[in-house]
C-alpha cells in the first residue's frame, strides 16, 4: 500500500492513502508542507495501552501528542496513520536527496512495532514492508527456485534499508532486503533484494525485484 503526502495543494499538504499503481487517495486531510517536522519523540504510552484508559488506544495516542506539544505536522501524519488502520506516528526521517524514508512506530501492535514509508517528493509514500511478494516477484525465475526449495518461507519486515545508487538519468535506485524464514525462531532461508526507482525530481517511479540471496 502506498500513502500519499502530496506537499502543496491550495496552499496545504494532503496526506492520503490509495494504491502504488493508480497513486489515488482514499483518505485525505489537510495538514503543512511534508518534511522532517512530521517526527514525534515518543513520549510514555503505557496509559494508552492500559485496559483501564478511558480511550481508545488511537485517540489517547493523538492527545497524547497535543499535550506534549507535538508539531501539527506530527499530528497530521499520526492522524493519516490512523485513518488508515495504522495507529502510529512517524518516529525518524531519513533525506535521500529530494525523496525521504521516514521510520513509523506502531506502539499497540504485537509484533513488528516499526515500518518504513519511502516518501517521493511528489508526496506519494510506499509501505516498503507491505506486500513483500508481489504477482509480478511471484512470475520471476528467482522466485519459482526459491519458493521450490522453500515452500513455507515468508517475508519477516522489517526491510533493511541497504543503501542507494545513482542512475544514468541522475535519479537513483534505493535498495531493500528483507529477510525470508519459515519461522521467528528459524534461520534465515535468504533475503528479497528490491529496488526502487527514484527519478531526478524525487518522485517514485518503479519497484523490481532484483534477486533473492
Amino acid at each position: 500500500m502506498s500513502t500519499r503526502f502530496s506537499r502543496h495543494v491550495a496552499g496545504c499538504a494532503i496526506l492520503a492513502v490509495g494504491g502504488l499503481a493508480a497513486m489515488q487517495a482514499a483518505h485525505a486531510l489537510e495538514t503543512g508542507p511534508i518534511d522532517a517536522r512530521v517526527v514525534w519523540q515518543e513520549r510514555s504510552l503505557s496509559a494508552c495501552r492500559s485496559e483501564q484508559s478511558p480511550t481508545a488506544p488511537d485517540v489517547c495516542l493523538l492527545r497524547t501528542m497535543q499535550r506534549s506539544g507535538a508539531r501539527p505536522q506530527a499530528i497530521a501524519a499520526a492522524k493519516m496513520l490512523v485513518k488508515a488502520n495504522k495507529a502510529g506516528f512517524i518516529s525518524a526521517w531519513r533525506p535521500l536527496g529530494k525523496a525521504a524514508l521516514a521510520t513509523v512506530n506502531y506502539p499497540f501492535r504485537a509484533n513488528t512495532n516499526e515500518g518504513s514509508l519511502l516518501i517521493g517528493s511528489d508526496g506519494a509514500a510506499i509501505d516498503v514492508d507491505e506486500d513483500s511478494v508481489r504477482e509480478e516477484d511471484r512470475a520471476t525465475p528467482a522466485w519459482r527456485a526459491f519458493a521450490a526449495a522453500h515452500p513455507d518461507s515468508v517475508p519477516f519486515a522489517l526491510a533493511d534499508f541497504i543503501g542507494s545508487t545513482a542512475t544514468a538519468d541522475g535519479g537513483q535506485s534505493v535498495l531493500f532486503s528483507t529477510p525470508l524464514i519459515t519461522c521467528h525462531a528459524c534461520a534465515e532461508d535468504g533475503a528479497l533484494l528490491v529496488a526502487y526507482t527514484i527519478d531526478k525530481a524525487g518522485i517514485v517511479r518503479e519497484r523490481k525485484l532484483l534477486t533473492i540471496k
